[in-house]
């Protein structure tokens, strides 16, 4: 995997990660086991004090619970009181707690089955390890499982978990019943997508991804499906610039936005793409708009339509479409007649691009905000599916960039369906094509591979924001970046804006055009 890239793991990857490290490398489990400990082991002690902080060990009877056992224990030695509960029954150990609690046990560690113990007797400790259930649970909880989790939630004691919070679907961030809302979520080996999606996210409060000894062999072999950037190293990502070059170099992007009575739109993303380091771009606009965007971004070349269209504007369109490299089209189009031309032309266009015969790639074309509610319309290029919706047949050149309530009108199905099931959303509805689909947690799919974005804040929540984005994206794509790679790139981007901005001002006060000042900051690396 290239520098700069983590992957996030679903259940089924992280298992067979563990396994193959196991059973086919032969790196003991023991091994392991002590490794995410001491992990655990190092958080707990970077903020807590042996003097101060006593600490109870709150475990299943699976290999989570030995991770929490092996972590009381190595606290101890640190000089902490520690005690272990046990949750479930005993005699249904695995090999690898029932070794763990033998330690214990011959280390005088006090050890407590949840049956016998009153919650009064546990009010002394200020940490709690919540080490119930690893990412194997998939049922909802109930009986005295349940009775912990709730316990350890009205408790005043800093929580830490063990790989993931109890209760939280490894695979899609749902919680099963209840959940521990944990303070630190120590994850072992790599990130799960659990932790990363809502609404599991906000359960597992500050993740560390602690490397346990997993061999990169291992990791390499699963290849988890799910990746995202790591914004420290996103430079080895962002596109090369070359000493000698010219704007050409750079690419051409083709912006067809703005209606009579939305100018900003058109803005944002016209200046969005330059801003990324396209080397030229070409506004297609309303004529009412076209003074406005020579006065905010002269490096822009602007042409117009009106309405109703000429056959020479037409003509202008489909030879701007030849010239550019990469076309965005919607932001602030409107449904009139002649923002429903446009997009026909568009489509049109992706049509004789696709079918020509070219050793070039078909050209990339981003359809965000109007463009995709003009696009729901239109019948021919969606086929009914098993999910009850509809799933769309565009080409592998396009990117859509929905929001959850443009997702719902593309494909027909309810908002709710969609945000319990982003990645599945993202992974099989788009077919070919690149969906970003925009949340708390963007994601981006091309049906290949699943991008989840794990930067940018509430800030972003803002009229505009959604618009810079496909700015970014068709900026990125005219430098050259494939479609999954242009998408996944300018959504980490934009996230890392809002971070930078919120750090120094705030989350009220952020626009659009903020985020658009911080391009340049976040692309050099400076310091937030």
């Amino acid at each position: 995997m290239r520098q700069g890239i983590n992957y996030i793991a679903d259940a089924v990857e992280a298992k067979e990660i563990d396994r193959i490290s196991i059973q086919d490398i032969g790196i003991p489990s023991m091994v392991l086991m002590e490794k995410a400990a001491m992990a655990m082991v190092g958080c707990i002690m970077a903020q807590s004090s042996p003097a101060v902080d006593k600490v109870l060990a709150v475990c299943g009877t699976g290999n989570n619970g030995g991770d929490g056992v092996a972590a009381a224990r190595i606290l101890r030695e640190s000089g902490y009181e520690v005690s272990v509960l046990i949750v479930g029954q005993v005699e249904k150990c695995s090999e690898e707690m029932d070794r763990q609690l033998q330690i214990a046990n011959r280390m005088r560690i006090p050890v407590y089955l949840a049956e016998s113990v009153t919650e009064e007797k546990l009010q002394k400790y200020t940490i709690i390890i919540d080490a119930i259930f690893g990412i194997g649970l998939s049922r909802e909880i109930t009986g005295i499982y349940r009775q912990w989790i709730a316990w350890i939630n009205t408790s005043t004691a800093k929580v830490i978990a063990a790989d993931i919070p109890s209760g939280i679907h490894a695979s899609t961030g749902a919680v099963l019943g209840i959940a521990v809302q944990a303070d630190i979520t120590v994850t072992f080996g790599v990130n799960k997508r659990g932790i990363v999606l809502n609404p599991g996210m906000q359960y597992a409060g500050n993740v560390v991804v602690a490397d346990i000894g997993f061999p990169r062999q291992a990791v390499r072999q699963v290849a988890p499906t799910a990746c995202t950037y790591d914004p420290q190293q996103i430079h080895s990502i962002l596109p090369k610039r070359k000493t000698r070059s010219h704007k050409g170099s750079y690419g051409r992007v083709l912006v067809i936005a703005g209606s009579p009575q939305m100018s900003g739109a058109c803005y944002f993303a016209s200046e969005a793409a330059y801003r990324v380091g396209a080397g030229l771009v070409h506004v297609i606009t309303a004529g009412e708009n076209a003074d406005i965007i020579r006065t905010k971004l002269p490096e822009a070349i602007v042409s117009t339509w009106s309405a109703p269209m000429t056959t020479e504007e037409t003509t202008m369109i489909s030879q701007a479409m030849d010239r550019a490299n990469a076309i965005v089209i919607g932001p602030g189009l409107g449904e009139s007649q002649e923002a429903q031309m446009l997009l026909k032309m568009v489509l049109d266009y992706i049509i004789k691009d696709t079918n020509m015969a070219s050793d070039l790639p078909p050209k990339p074309v981003v359809i965000d905000a109007d463009g995709l509610n003009l696009l729901s319309r239109r019948k021919e290029w969606f086929v009914a599916d098993s999910h009850g919706g509809r799933t769309m047949q565009l080409p592998e050149n396009v990117i859509l960039t929905p929001h959850l309530k443009e997702m719902s009108r593309l494909i027909q199905t309810e908002v709710s369906v969609i945000m319990d099931h982003m990645i599945e959303t993202a992974y099989e509805r788009g077919n070919k094509c690149t969906i970003v689909l925009k949340d708390a947690r963007t994601v981006v799919s091309d049906g290949t591979q699943v991008y989840i974005n794990t930067t940018g804040n509430h800030a972003l929540a803002k009229g505009g924001s959604g618009d810079v984005l496909s700015g970014m994206i068709g900026g990125l794509l005219a430098q050259g970046m494939k479609p999954m790679e242009a998408a996944s790139l300018a959504v980490c981007l934009h996230g890392m804006t809002a971070d930078a901005y919120v750090q120094e001002k705030g989350a009220y006060t952020m626009l659009a055009s903020d985020i658009l000042q911080a391009i340049p900051k976040v692309m050099k690396g400076e310091p937030s």
